[in-house]
């Protein structure tokens, strides 16, 4: 029942946070003297590089009328005013205000309801550098309204509603543009697996096997911590953990809920223009897990040849025989990070990742990523494991997408999309 109520609460939180990240309507729409109420929307924010793919559309125009987009910058202290005497329209937008282009007619069918106007914010701005408004900055808004040709209604035309648009600032640029609380990963190639011993300290298994070539040919961003309660708690509105405290990694949550969790966060960022076109946040793959986790490195652990209980959140060494007395997860970033910057890739919490499972081969692979079966991977190890589960190359294969527990968390990754 818990995971059903938690991926319900995912659902809502999710649908609440894209209604509250979109581009915003307001006023009333005027209905036409044939009984069309357009509607005016916009599939995203636009953002001051003027390259988000912002597209309005107002839909819901009676076909074959003549119409216009225009826009102002500001409503401080605005009342819509009614469109005339006896109209049921307002103009919603506070002059100056300027056209979006020329006239144009709305299509569809004489009569009908099926017309629209659709516009290219983004390619408006860019042929119209000194339009209204433009250079934008961010936090810029503009207010946008459709007209159109009505010959029997008072004034002989009518508005749609109206739309507040709020730009964004420019989205990252892969491999160059910093992320608070994110690490750039740049593309490269490693040995991913181990051939240590199958006996302490290493205690390694075959699943580990063959070492083999992997080469990333893209860069991506990596969370430097494992996501938190409180940021969890914040996108999602539920806190899972058994080991409750904001600062803590969250755990308990499924596979299904961490990729829920994910999507929350992309369309909440996209919403800001901090998604690049392409990329998304989700959970790292197998091989960018462990190539980050390395950051270069070629010992059984970023630090070296051995972990010790100073070094991760876990419960013993085996490289000084060493019980280490946490029993519960650290608050995120209490160890140091890797070369990478990357904090906790060893201990403190298990970590999802995207693919499902399957063995290794010998040959050397590019952008491996595994899809299509029914169980999942884990890596990092855990306060609850020893130093041989918190390698760099251990891999806990065969767990349920559904599977929850407290040692299992969560770190993401702004990457190319990837759908397991």
């Amino acid at each position: 029942m818990k995971n059903v109520t938690s991926t319900a609460l995912a659902v809502a939180a999710l649908t609440s946070l894209a209604n509250a990240q979109n581009p915003q309507p307001y006023c009333t729409a005027g209905t036409s003297t044939n009984g069309c109420t357009p509607s005016i929307h916009a599939n995203v924010q636009p953002n001051v590089a003027n390259n988000a793919g912002c597209v309005i559309t107002t839909s819901g125009v009676e076909g074959q009328k003549q119409g216009i987009l225009f826009y102002g910058v500001d409503n401080t202290g605005f009342a819509p005013t009614p469109w005339g005497f006896g109209s049921t329209s307002f103009l919603c937008v506070k002059p100056p205000s300027t056209r979006l282009g020329g006239p144009v007619s709305s299509g569809g069918s004489t009569g009908q309801c099926d017309g629209s106007y659709v516009l290219d914010w983004d390619a408006f701005q860019i042929a119209n550098p000194s339009a209204l408004g433009s250079p934008w900055l961010t936090g810029d808004k503009a207010f946008v309204q459709a007209w159109y040709r009505d010959p029997s209604a008072p004034r002989t035309s009518n508005f749609s509603n109206a739309l507040e648009l709020t730009h964004a600032g420019p989205a990252p640029v892969p491999c160059v543009t910093a992320l608070p609380g994110m690490v750039v990963i740049p593309a490269g190639t490693f040995m991913m697996g181990s051939n240590a011993a199958n006996g302490s300290p290493y205690n390694n298994h075959p699943i580990s096997q063959p070492v083999h070539q992997v080469t990333l040919s893209y860069c991506f961003w990596m969370g430097a911590k494992e996501v938190t309660q409180a940021q969890y708690t914040a996108l999602m509105g539920v806190n899972p953990s058994f080991f409750i405290h904001p600062a803590n990694p969250v755990e308990r949550v499924t596979w299904t809920d961490a990729r829920a969790y994910c999507a929350a966060l992309t369309a909440q960022q996209a919403a800001l223009g901090q998604v690049p076109p392409g990329y998304e946040f989700r959970l790292p793959t197998e091989a960018e897990w462990e190539y980050a986790c390395r950051a270069g490195t070629t010992t059984e652990f970023n630090v070296g040849a051995g972990l010790y209980c100073n070094q991760a959140t876990m419960n013993a060494s085996y490289h000084s025989n060493t019980y280490c007395p946490v029993g519960q997860p650290s608050p995120v970033g209490s160890h140091a990070p890797n070369a990478w910057g990357l904090h906790d890739m060893h201990g403190n919490v298990w970590e999802w990742c995207l693919d499902s499972v399957a063995a290794y081969s010998a040959a050397a692979v590019t952008d491996p990523f595994v899809t299509g079966g029914a169980e999942r991977i884990v890596r990092g190890g855990s306060f609850a494991q020893g130093s041989d589960r918190c390698r760099s190359a251990h891999r806990i294969s065969g767990v349920a997408p559904g599977f929850q527990y407290d040692t299992i968390g969560v770190r993401v990754v702004l990457a190319p999309i990837l759908v397991p």
